[in-house]
């Protein structure tokens, strides 16, 4: 049987609330609503660490920052892991990478048209194609760059040319491509950048006064102590600066700048909704959509000021939560809405699609159950951003600080907005130490298993050796033996299925919740 294609497409920085499958009441998203109709959606897609390199990271080795070792944009991660291209050229994938990459070089990609960011006027192959028509790389609202020309429209034609040469071939191929919006600059082209004029968002979810109580350790991720050192923003702040504006508290004077940088922001978001469905028609007039797994998500969102502050960072649902769906007419349910999905379970969830299996990536498998007629097995999201971590339920979420030994807890049912810290209430209290000890355990059952893996082989070479060298009917202690053994028993998903069964029961528990007014 032919290895199905596989077609990976990623934003930067979309909110869950940008798609209106996902119950925005106001979002623009006729491409991906289609897809999520024709596929599976992940109402509870998470990334697993709201910050871009962290989480590509992931993506890219199935395991959790803490083994792969980027903590934050600017660090590198360690690179003796295999990513999803190693597997999928051992079994015979043309792999195209186009976009945005953030998880350092990967040699097993055969094609590759990587970019940076907007912002910059670096030279990488968008420069040199916008460049040739007279515009400058480097762009902003308002945007002059035609929006067939704008780097989301030249990387998905990258994609498409890159998956035409493979379709002519008897390989199989594997694309990426790593769109760099809606991240800022808010900058859409042409009708985009209008698109949202006439539409009111939701009223922001932000309650003065509240990011005092913020654990410290979260103020030091969000900036609060070296750039506007948690200061409101000044009025007479521009737009540009105040989408960078990391660290910084909003206030009532800036309204209408913030209303007008969050209309961009959804005006962008739909941008990327368009040139999605430019991939989808492709795939639909070439006969290669029933042979292809396409899979959309992204980085992570970003807080547009809800909760009085816009960065990612940190784990409320602006941030951590964000769109997870894929397609397979054929050979996946169509319709079908499932609840939990991580960046962890993406490289399993391909490797699954391939045929293939690894047992050190710390994530699910999400494609074989789902074509087996069967569920996802995620009843949870856990993430990790420098030293804390957190996990959301059905019911809670709970974040928690290690140096500090606090957190925060929020019952996701009652709270949807997170605004009520239960953390310290009684009537919670046995939930959450059951809480707290099942997020420290799975953080503590994490481990680089490729390397053990590869220790024990050389381990087990060394005693094979030295067992020929004991006299006859003698052995050597069992204590290296065992453990060899026990090592290679081991599987990466093991962590995240011990957190599950725990999490469900939790779930199960009854408690008596004193609402705070």
């Amino acid at each position: 049987m032919k290895k199905p294609n596989i077609l990976l497409i990623t934003t930067d920085s979309q909110r869950w609330d940008t798609l209106s499958c996902m119950g925005s009441t106001f979002a623009i998203s006729p491409n991906l609503d289609r897809l999520a109709k024709e596929g599976v959606l992940f109402e509870q897609g998470h990334t697993s660490s709201p910050v871009c390199s962290a989480a590509r990271s992931s993506l890219m080795t199935g395991v959790h920052t803490p083994v792969h070792g980027c903590l934050e944009n600017g660090l590198e991660r360690r690179t003796h892991f295999l990513t999803i291209p190693d597997y999928l050229r051992k079994v015979g994938y043309r792999n195209i990478m186009v976009g945005k990459t953030h998880f350092g070089p990967i040699d097993s990609f055969d094609i590759q048209h990587v970019v940076g960011e907007k912002f910059s006027n670096i030279k990488d192959c968008y420069a040199e194609h916008i460049t040739k028509h007279g515009y400058s790389r480097v762009s902003d609202h308002p945007n002059s760059i035609p929006e067939d020309l704008f780097m989301e429209a030249f990387l998905v034609d990258k994609t498409i040319e890159e998956m035409e040469k493979s379709s002519k071939t008897e390989q199989p191929f594997f694309a990426f491509c790593s769109m760099v919006s809606p991240h800022e600059p808010m900058d859409p082209p042409g009708k985009w950048a209008t698109l949202y004029d006439d539409i009111d968002l939701p009223e922001l979810n932000y309650i003065e006064g509240e990011i005092e109580a913020f654990p410290e350790h979260m103020k030091i991720l969000l900036g609060f102590k070296d750039y506007f050192s948690g200061k409101p923003l000044p009025d007479d702040l521009s737009l540009k600066d105040l989408y960078e504006a990391r660290g910084a508290i909003y206030h009532e004077g800036l309204r209408e700048k913030v209303e007008k940088v969050r209309k961009l922001y959804y005006g962008l978001a739909a941008y990327c909704d368009h040139q999605t469905g430019r991939l989808l028609r492709f795939l639909d007039e070439t006969g290669l959509r029933e042979n292809t797994l396409v899979i959309f998500s992204s980085d992570h969102g970003l807080q547009l000021f809800d909760h009085g502050f816009n960065d990612k960072h940190n784990y409320y649902d602006e941030s951590w939560r964000v769109p997870f769906m894929m397609s397979m007419p054929g050979t996946l349910p169509e319709g079908k809405r499932e609840r939990f999905a991580t960046w962890n379970d993406i490289g399993p969830t391909i490797l699954g699609a391939a045929g293939i299996h690894s047992d050190s990536m710390q994530g699910f498998d999400l494609f074989t159950p789902l074509i087996d007629g069967d569920s996802s097995p995620r009843q949870c999201a856990v993430a990790t951003l420098f030293k804390s971590a957190a996990v959301a339920s059905e019911k809670w979420k709970l974040e928690y600080y290690f140096e500090e030994g606090t957190g925060r807890l929020f019952d996701r049912r009652h709270d949807p907005q997170e605004r009520n810290d239960l953390f310290h209430d009684e009537a919670v209290a046995p939930i959450k130490s059951e809480l707290v000890q099942a997020l420290l355990t799975w953080r503590a059952d994490i481990m680089d298993l490729q390397f053990h893996f590869e220790s024990v082989e050389e381990v087990k070479q060394r005693l094979e050796e030295r067992q020929k060298t004991l006299p006859k009917g003698k052995k050597l202690a069992p204590v290296a033996t065992r453990i060899v053994n026990e090592v290679l028993s081991l599987k990466g998903s093991q962590p995240e299925e011990r957190l599950n069964e725990r999490i469900k029961k939790i779930d199960q528990m009854e408690y008596g919740l004193t609402m705070n007014k």
